[in-house]
């Protein structure tokens, strides 16, 4: 009988699974592409008024459109790469400036160019358009 409550228990304990459950971070940061480098100035999460979103951490830039992750800039790079070839990627990096451009699909090339306001905003122009403030 002990062995049979053993054995249960074994089972039990091995059958318990870790959280699977892909957060945004984790989904849209894949250390395997790393394209670009943002300057420090720039690392943190931006909102507009309308309620969009920009994420930049030290390998990636992530759009979010309403508080809905949409775009990873590495997923766009690497999925171009595969499928077209060089995504020509040009980024700009000055003490108050940082320009992005890379080509998203065979007709349209994602750019934006941001200027820092303040430590708490900054301006930008391109995909979205306006002033961010940080988080």
């Amino acid at each position: 009988m002990k062995k049979l409550i053993l054995l249960f228990a074994l089972i039990f304990i091995t059958s318990c699974s870790k959280d699977d459950t892909i957060h945004e971070e984790d989904q849209f940061n894949d250390i395997t592409y790393i394209y670009f480098d943002p300057p420090t100035w720039l690392l943190g999460t931006w909102t507009n008024i309308q309620g969009d979103k920009i994420t930049f951490t030290s390998n990636n830039v992530i759009f979010n459109e309403y508080g809905n992750p949409i775009y990873s800039a590495n997923e766009e790079i690497a999925y171009y790469e595969e499928h077209f070839g060089n995504p020509n990627i040009q980024e700009t990096a000055y003490a108050n400036y940082y320009s992005l451009k890379y080509n998203y699909n065979i007709d349209y090339r994602m750019k934006f160019t941001i200027i820092q306001i303040s430590q708490r905003q900054i301006d930008v122009s391109g995909f979205f358009t306006g002033t961010f403030t940080k988080l």
